[in-house]
């Protein structure tokens, strides 16, 4: 076995075919490639010395999506019992000049595993089993949205204990404000049953309907499970097909849209009684004289209250809360335009449900709470 670290050794010699008889590199690119090089990086010195480095030719009868480049090479001057000795880096150069650099990983032709340390993005991408930890997710996540959304709801009617603004001024705590803000979500009831309605829907309904392969033939529809395509054998039989890569659509949806939105609504509801309580008080007006009131304290807002924090100028809360919400429809909408590019859908026509529910229960929700 040869160590030395001279440039020869490493040169493509003529050998027989092998599955070690070139460097292959699968690369994806918007603008075309111009050229592909290979470089070969030796750790024995105690630093990177480059020993080889090579142009990489591209396959025309490659059937990938991406573009397949090889380069041979003599992989026996490569063979060492250490397991992370060489190192191996590809840079692509498009048409634009641009240059794009792999990060730097170990090789061995030997067959050997070398130990590296992962920083926590590469833990979380490559490092957990998705294929096992989705449908746990997925079920705990829809699970806890049921808990937040029907307990509350069988509280309010069955229960002599009600959870208000007061009841939580009176004994303040986490769990008495989070039962208070989602009680208050089960009092505007359009906003509740449109919830619980779009959980249901995600459950037993597809989320949309797109172009899921590229010759452009057939269209599938996406649930949680999967995508249901017809079978390659023209057959009619359905079959799920992406699981658990729709994780990426399916979890962020569940987590940055849908949990949110169910909080800040229910926030919106009760910021609105608190801003009511704070009427009532400072006004001295009874439960009854409200709405006898109502009309001229929207038409002259707060200004011959005294004290009064919480008034429309200086509802300062509200307008935190708008904010999320400006917050959450950005996130949705940034998702929906990303669908639309890769499965080539019309919000309109291929998943109007999973668009607009959200953002109009949103806007609903706004222009429910905007007055006390």
């Amino acid at each position: 076995m040869s160590t030395s670290s001279s440039r020869c050794n490493y040169e493509c010699q003529v050998m027989f075919p092998s599955s070690y008889d070139s460097v292959r590199a699968l690369v994806f690119s918007v603008s075309p490639i111009v050229s592909v090089m290979a470089r070969i990086f030796d750790t024995t010195p105690g630093k990177l010395n480059l020993v080889l480095e090579t142009s990489m030719t591209k396959l025309v009868d490659n059937t990938s999506r991406g573009d397949f480049y090889t380069a041979p090479w003599n992989y026996k001057a490569f063979e060492d019992p250490s397991a992370d000795r060489y190192w191996l880096q590809i840079e692509a150069t498009d048409i634009l000049g641009r240059s794009t650099l792999t990060e730097l990983r170990p090789f061995s032709v030997n067959g050997l595993s070398a130990k590296l340390s992962w920083t926590w993005k590469e833990f979380f991408v490559m490092g957990c089993q998705w294929a096992a930890l989705y449908y746990p997710i997925l079920w705990s996540a829809l699970y806890f949205i049921f808990f937040i959304l029907l307990i509350p709801k069988a509280l309010l009617i069955y229960s002599k204990k009600q959870y208000t603004c007061r009841s939580f001024i009176a004994n303040k705590g986490f769990i008495n404000g989070i039962a208070w803000v989602l009680q208050e979500l089960c009092r505007v009831p359009i906003v509740w049953y449109g919830m619980l309605g779009y959980i249901l829907h995600l459950i037993l309904l597809p989320w949309f309907i797109g172009q899921v392969f590229t010759d452009g033939k057939d269209r599938g529809y996406m649930t949680y499970m999967g995508w249901v395509v017809k079978s390659s054998y023209g057959r009619e039989k359905h079959e799920y097909v992406g699981s658990p890569d729709i994780m990426v659509v399916v979890l962020p949806h569940l987590f940055f849209v849908v949990l949110p939105s169910i909080l800040v609504t229910g926030a919106l509801a009760a910021e609105r009684e608190i801003c009511r309580e704070h009427f009532l008080l400072h006004s001295g007006k009874k439960e009854d004289d409200y709405d006898r009131e109502k009309m001229s304290f929207l038409l002259y807002g707060y200004q011959g209250i005294e004290n009064l924090k919480f008034h429309f100028g200086k509802r300062w809360i509200r307008k935190v809360l708008l904010v999320v919400c400006l917050a959450i429809c950005w996130k949705h909408f940034e998702s929906c335009w990303a669908l639309v590019k890769a499965y080539e859908m019309n919000p309109l026509i291929h998943f109007p449900g999973y668009s607009f529910s959200i953002p109009l229960l949103l806007t609903y929700a706004v222009y429910k709470t905007r007055s006390i």
